[in-house]
């Protein structure tokens, strides 16, 4: 069998003549929705930077950013620790203390 394309942007084409003999069969194709889609459309939300490195790191964390910016986060974030956010705490750092970081999560 020859396929003429397939993968997650092209789908998949079977054409009756590029087989020796016979006819294409009725295949099925599934996608993954929501991962096709956020590679195409790269959905990603704005840069969110609620806390500076200060006392013991920087905290930028999912529960909060919700709180402060409603409506702005998807339900179900795809990226960057999407259960928690981003935290950088001083005392793991090699000069004790974390960088002003910015956070944005990946919505379908």
């Amino acid at each position: 069998m020859v396929l003429t394309a397939y993968g997650k942007t092209s789908g998949f084409v079977c054409r009756n003549e590029d087989k020796k003999e016979g006819m294409c069969k009725d295949y099925r194709v599934r996608f993954p929705l929501c991962l096709l889609f956020c590679q195409l459309s790269l959905c990603w939300t704005e840069w969110f930077d609620r806390d500076n490195p200060s006392g013991s790191g920087d905290w930028e964390l999912l529960s909060d950013l919700r709180k402060e910016n409603p409506g702005k986060i998807c339900e179900t974030p795809q990226y960057y620790n999407p259960t928690q956010g981003f935290v950088c705490r001083n005392e793991d750092q090699t000069f004790k203390k974390c960088w002003d970081y910015e956070v944005r999560f990946g919505c379908c």
